[in-house]
């Protein structure tokens, strides 16, 4: 069974941020946890979401490399310990390239599974005050991603996450990024991508929407 080390299991509570001409609320500043936690089917119970497209069953819980911390020290200078861009799992090992859309991990007692990458937006600029820090992560193909969760059960910290079994079409999430910030993807990945089950409902609505406008 492959092991990953968790560096940090993160949770947050809504506040009102400031960005330039924007106030809105949000979660995104998290810290690690020092006791165990319950995760259920929509996430960490005291983790809040501020809004309704956050979050949810197939988006229950975030990972973030923390083997990027190096590569984003250089270019911001300031980043936060825990959850570098307000992520719930911070770990070791674990990178878009060889983690898959449909792979089963267990955490503690609750098993989680991939489901699709994550999404930057622009809370993450509103955190490190870089106006395009989507577009930055959005070309590096260092997102994160997401996961829904299989089993609930406690987390600890110290827990590691054990990879329990890859999904057999074996397509990657630095793939899944490749395809979705290329306008100019053919069907034939588009499809490929289509073929993992454990896909999420939104994604896959998303690139069916975008496979039936190359039909037309």
């Amino acid at each position: 069974m492959t092991t990953y080390q968790v560096q940090s299991i993160n949770m947050g509570k809504i506040e009102t941020i400031t960005y330039g001409n924007k106030t809105f609320d949000s979660a995104i500043r998290k810290k690690a946890i020092m006791q165990p936690a319950w995760l259920g089917k929509t996430g960490f119970a005291e983790d809040e979401q501020a809004y309704e497209h956050h979050g949810g069953t197939e988006k229950a819980v975030c990972l973030y490399p923390y083997d990027y911390f190096e590569y984003w020290q250089d270019l911001l200078g300031h980043l936060d310990h825990d959850a570098l861009f307000g992520e719930n799992l911070s770990t070791l090992g674990l990178t878009e390239n060889n983690t898959h859309a449909g792979d089963i991990f267990q955490l503690g007692d609750a098993i989680i599974q991939v489901t699709e990458p994550r999404q930057p937006c622009y809370k993450l600029a509103a955190k490190y005050s870089v106006p395009d820090m989507v577009a930055r992560m959005q070309h590096s193909g260092y997102t994160g991603w997401m996961y829904r969760v299989i089993k609930e059960g406690f987390v600890s910290p110290g827990d590691n996450l054990f990879l329990l079994k890859q999904d057999p079409q074996r397509i990657s999430i630095a793939y899944i990024n490749e395809v979705k910030f290329n306008k100019q993807a053919s069907v034939e990945q588009i499809n490929s991508i289509l073929a993992v089950d454990a896909l999420s409902a939104t994604l896959r609505d998303s690139l069916l929407k975008r496979k039936d406008k190359k039909k037309t």
